[in-house]
Parts: structure tokens; sequence; C-alpha cells
């Protein structure tokens, strides 16, 4: 595997022949690559430099370098609960340099977890966590109107 400090230029010739070539220097593709040649070298199988790694811009460029995914605060556990407010506090505190989008979460659950929705709202509160808690289905479709409102729901 090609150490950082020789990591090849955008640009550069690609070696003649490789045996293993990994696509995506995101997180994924990294991991793979480094487990990928400490095995090889573990095994007496190669060296690791064996080992190529190809992403289309740049180490980090793609997903694994934003703030991807679900960032949500509706966890059951306290503890969780506490540590996500204060995680998207930090993201707040500077999206652009975090790359912190929010665009908001929806949980649409079940009759049967409505105690326990109703149960992380309420904790939600406590510690100063803005969410909002709508139940029944004309309430709740209302409420999906107003908020999308190209909203249609399937009257089957």
């Amino acid at each position: 595997m090609i150490e950082p400090e020789s990591h090849p230029v955008a640009g550069a010739a690609l070696p003649d022949g490789v045996r293993y070539v990994i696509v995506g220097a995101g997180v994924h593709g990294l991991s793979t690559a480094w487990h990928l040649a400490r095995e090889l070298r573990l095994r007496g199988q190669g060296s690791g430099e064996d080992v190529l790694v190809l992403d289309k811009t740049a180490v980090g460029a793609g997903a694994s370098g934003i703030a991807c995914g679900v960032i949500r605060n509706n966890y059951f556990q306290p503890a969780m609960r506490g540590l996500m407010a204060h995680s998207v506090a930090v993201w707040e505190s500077d999206p652009e340099a975090f790359s912190y989008h929010p665009v908001g979460y929806l949980q649409a659950a079940p009759e049967s977890m409505r105690a326990g929705v109703a149960q992380i709202y309420s904790e939600q509160q406590q510690i100063g966590y803005p969410s909002t808690l709508v139940e029944g289905e004309d309430d709740c479709q209302a409420y999906l109107r107003d908020l999308l409102g190209d909203w249609r729901e399937d009257a089957s």
C-alpha cells in the first residue's frame, strides 16, 4: 500500500500491474485497503504495496468527508439522547466547517410504539431538545399536509 507521504498526485501514472485495486478512498475503501495489506503481510503473501486505492477525486472527498446519514435524537437510552443533543450543538456551532446540512427528522411509528415514542418526546423536552409529537391519524395527516405542501396520502 502506498504510504501517505509518497502518495501520487492526481494524473500520475498508474503502475504497470498490481494484484489488488480498491475503488474509493473513503472510510470504507481505505479501511479495506489497510486491512487487506495488513492481512497479506501477516500471511506472508505480500508487502502491502500490491494494494492500490483509486478515487475519482481525493481521499475522503465524498460522503466520508461530510456529516452524512442520519443525525437523530430519538434514542431510548437517556445517555444517548444527551450525547446526540451535545453532538448536534457542536455541528450547529459551525455548520460550514462540519458540512452540516440539517433537514429534519421524521419518525412514523405504529400504535405498539406509542408509549415509547411519547417517552422519548418527554425526555427530549427535559433536555431542551426541540421536537414535535403528533398523535392520531387525522392530526398526522394534517401535520404532513402542512409540513409538505404536496403531501398526498394513500386513501386505500
